[in-house]
């Protein structure tokens, strides 16, 4: 009897253990994920929403909260077209402009660069596809489907990670085509994809924000590529050409 009795509670006492095991996993699920923002046509309110969500913009280095943006009017007209260096926007040699120093480094491999002109010096036959969503110039790694940005302490060479990133896309017009991986350190904290865009505009925005992670890398995916010369899937060619505006996240920390 006193057996069947100690069983009987080892039993029970295994149960309650097992049920705090899987409330502190659903608990800790819950704490870890990411918060979504995505918008296709009339991006502003989304946009508007990412950004309250980072706090203020910051333009000057020494920040320890806030948000960092990237809108490539920064970029002199003499660099229109060109290859930009990886650390445009994280100047560190003495002297450099506060004002560049926003913790970005994008694209060492490949071919970034801006274009005030939709592109055209690249691909002439799909740049009547684009448009600028803020001043009136895009961004686009030409030679690449698949490239990185990593993120600095501002001003600095130190290694640095944020609690979110989005971006502004032009022209994406497949579903499940464009996207933004997030990375900490090798680890993939997801892939999410960027809506495309509707009737009443070109634009897409997609952000995603973690609570309780550090995103040391993006990597930003599509499908074509502008160097390779040929027509937006929207004229009759085969890929789905995409560029970039704006590029908001939060201040980058160690």
């Amino acid at each position: 009897m006193k057996q069947r009795l100690y069983d009987i509670v080892s039993r029970v006492m295994i149960i309650f253990s097992f049920g705090i095991l899987v409330i502190g996993c659903e608990k800790e699920t819950t704490k870890d994920k990411s918060v979504v923002f995505s918008a296709n046509g009339d991006i502003t309110a989304k946009l508007t929403e990412f950004r309250n969500q980072l706090g203020p913009v910051n333009i000057t280095i020494g920040k320890t909260g806030g948000r960092r943006e990237i809108n490539w009017d920064g970029v002199p007209d003499s660099l229109n077209g060109k290859k930009l260096p990886a650390n445009f926007f994280n100047p560190t040699e003495a002297g450099a402009s506060e004002s560049l120093q926003r913790g970005a480094v994008y694209a060492a491999l490949d071919n970034a660069m801006v274009s005030a002109s939709k592109f055209s010096e690249v691909n002439a036959q799909a740049s009547s596809e684009f448009s600028s969503f803020s001043g009136n110039k895009t961004f686009a790694v030409t030679n690449a489907t698949l490239w990185p940005v990593s993120f600095r302490v501002a001003g600095t060479s130190t290694d640095a990670s944020v609690k979110a990133f989005g971006a502004v896309f032009v022209d994406v017009d497949k579903t499940n085509s464009t996207y933004i991986e997030f990375y900490s350190n090798q680890v993939s904290l997801g892939r999410f994809f960027v809506p495309p865009h509707d009737n009443n505009s070109s634009f897409s925005f997609l952000g995603v924000y973690f609570p309780n992670a550090a995103v040391t890398e993006v990597q930003i995916g599509h499908e074509g590529r502008l160097s390779d010369g040929e027509k937006d899937i929207s004229q009759g060619g085969t890929k789905d050409l995409v560029v970039l505006d704006d590029f908001i996240y939060s201040e980058p920390s160690k």
